[in-house]
């Protein structure tokens, strides 16, 4: 009965950690890939079968997350490996609104510590960087409400699932952080 305990109570933990040492350890591929792309201007993926491309570095000083953004399918594999960009936004170069979504349990953990006038920045593929300042938070119900996609202001919004502490997936609710364009 103990041996029984204990293997059912091993295997839990592992499904429990799973997903954290996965994305941990993704993340370190993609940094080494990230790396390869800066310095040779070509994309390379971290493993032969993944689904997503790197395309951009988040960072967040005040917090010390340094993540890389992945290009690739939103409900697919890139968002169990790392932060992925919404393809119908805009590249940060483009000026417009930027989105990158993350899952409220790993990558956006950080999310909800977040306060107004703090910094974000992004490095792009052609190592240029653009800072962000967080000016705004809120939710939507993503199935009565659509993100502006139209305005010409140069922002950022990061978006995870909400309430943090849900117990169950799939909420309508989305957190959203609103960054603008620093400028000098």
């Amino acid at each position: 009965l103990v041996f029984l305990l204990l293997a059912g109570g091993g295997y839990f933990a592992y499904e429990g950690l799973k997903i954290e040492l996965k994305s941990r350890v993704a993340q370190i591929l993609l940094q080494y890939s990230w790396h390869k792309t800066l310095t040779t201007g070509k994309n390379y993926q971290p493993w032969a079968s993944f689904d997503g491309t790197p395309i951009m570095l988040l960072e967040i000083p005040n917090h010390n997350i340094s993540q890389i953004v992945l290009k690739g399918n939103l409900s697919g594999q890139s968002l169990a490996f790392g932060p992925s960009f919404h393809e119908e936004s805009f590249l940060p170069h483009e000026q417009k609104v930027t989105i990158i979504s993350a899952h409220r349990d790993t990558h956006a953990v950080y999310i909800k510590k977040l306060q107004l006038g703090e910094e974000i920045k992004i490095q792009d593929a052609d190592n240029h960087w653009h800072t962000y300042t967080i000016d705004d938070f809120f939710v939507i119900n993503v199935q009565k409400e659509k993100i502006a996609m139209d305005s010409n202001e140069d922002s950022l919004l990061l978006i995870t699932c909400y309430p943090f502490d849900a117990i169950r997936s799939g909420t309508p609710l989305r957190y959203i952080v609103s960054a603008k364009k620093y400028t000098i």
